[in-house]
């Protein structure tokens, strides 16, 4: 085995040094005399020669070997400190998400579990808002992440971009249910959606100007109020597929197929610059990437 000072020969020299015998030593340390003996005899083997020197009527003094250690131990004491800090501060620090609502309620829980079961002592905060001003709070540093559901051209991939699915939703008995709608079939009706300035409304809005009439786009302040204004008439919701996953698998709402397909849109993972490795934003990022699929962040910088 390789003969290495350690910390704990460091501590006991220095109490020893302090406290002017070994008792009061091993109690500065809250150790018994007898633990505190043994690290002396590990050290004295270490080091080839005595720790201490007895004099009649004294406490035990260190040799002359001893005292020309003396100083690299509170080096060393004083680096591993340090260390211990530096990482004991990673592991406090605070990672900033913002996202939207839809992707905070039903996408983030699983992989915020498990990331946190790594990192239990990074406190993580989210904020929800609008896609634009998520990525600008990323750009002014306000946020370290920006995770976003938006829309995106024709065959668009790439950094940080993971494809999703919009979907018409209605309730049961609705009176285009059963059938595939066409554009024209949707003039005149009420569209339900969770945000009255959210990305889907321009989506909607270009994807429905085929009449001459202004498509009817209404707010219901979130995910569930769509769904319960769904319960209640015979509006259609606009929402993204995994936020009505449980409900068409329960038959409680119908899924409107159409014509033509609805705009692509994807999530949208977006960051000031790229992570230091092994840091908590990394560790974050890759757990995303393990519940949503291998796309790389897109970053501002």
């Amino acid at each position: 085995m390789a003969r290495d000072l350690e910390i704990r020969h460091c501590r006991a020299l220095v109490a020893l040094h302090e406290g002017g015998g070994v008792g009061a030593a091993a109690r500065a340390l809250g150790v018994a005399q007898s633990t505190l003996s043994e690290t002396l005899l590990s050290l004295e083997r270490l080091m080839g020669a005595p720790v201490t020197v007895r004099r009649i009527g004294r406490e035990a003094t260190l040799t002359p070997a001893a005292e020309a250690l003396l100083p690299y131990a509170r080096s060393l004491i004083a680096t591993a400190e340090a260390a211990l800090a530096a990482t004991a501060a990673q592991h406090r620090a605070t990672v900033l998400i913002g996202t939207v609502e839809s992707i905070s309620s039903f996408l983030l829980p699983a992989p915020l579990r498990d990331f946190r079961s790594r990192w239990p002592n990074v406190d993580v905060r989210i904020s929800t808002g609008l896609c634009e001003d998520l990525r600008r709070r990323v750009e002014r540093a306000e946020l370290d992440v920006s995770l976003t559901i938006e829309g995106v051209g024709e065959g668009a991939s790439g950094a940080g971009l993971w494809p999703a699915r919009l979907r018409l939703v209605t309730a049961p008995g609705h009176p285009l249910t059963g059938r595939i709608a066409s554009r024209s079939d949707l003039v005149g009706r009420t569209f339900l959606l969770a945000d009255s300035e959210g990305a889907f409304n321009g989506l909607m809005r270009s994807w429905l100007a085929t009449s001459g009439s202004a498509p009817r786009l209404e707010s219901a302040g979130s995910v569930e109020g769509v769904k319960r204004g769904l319960a209640t008439g015979d509006a259609i919701g606009v929402l993204p597929d995994y936020t009505v996953a449980d409900e068409l698998a329960a038959g409680l709402l119908v899924a409107l197929d159409t014509a033509d397909p609805l705009p692509p849109i994807a999530l949208r993972l977006t960051m000031q610059e790229l992570p230091q490795p092994a840091a908590p934003v990394e560790s974050l990022i890759d757990t995303l990437r393990d519940a949503f699929g291998d796309a790389k962040p897109h970053s501002v910088k």
